[in-house]
C-alpha cells in the first residue's frame, strides 16, 4: 500500500480554503467550549467561597454536639432526681 502525498490527500479531502473552513470551525468550537468551562469553573470557585471552611464547620458540629450532649445529660439528671424522690 502507497502513501500518499500531501497534496493528493488535500485532493481528497477538498479544497484548502474547505479546509481552512473546517479547521476554523473546529477551532472557533474549541474556543467557545474553553470559555464556557472557565465560566463553569469561575462559578464554582464563587459557590465554594461561600461555603463555610470545612475545619469551620467541623467546629461547628463538635459545638452543637457538646450542647446537645449537654442537654440530654441534664435531662438524664434530672430524671434520676424524680427517681430518688419518689
Amino acid at each position: 500500500m502507497k502513501k500518499k502525498t500531501l497534496e493528493q490527500q488535500m485532493v481528497l479531502s477538498g479544497s484548502e480554503e474547505e479546509i481552512l473552513g473546517r479547521l476554523k470551525e473546529r477551532v472557533d468550537k474549541a474556543v467557545a467550549i474553553i470559555q464556557e468551562l472557565r465560566r463553569e469553573r469561575d462559578a464554582l470557585k464563587a459557590e465554594l467561597a461561600k461555603r463555610p471552611d470545612s475545619s469551620e464547620r467541623l467546629d461547628q458540629l463538635e459545638r452543637e454536639r457538646d450542647e446537645i450532649r449537654n442537654r440530654i445529660e441534664s435531662i438524664l439528671s434530672n430524671l434520676e432526681a424524680l427517681e430518688g424522690s419518689e
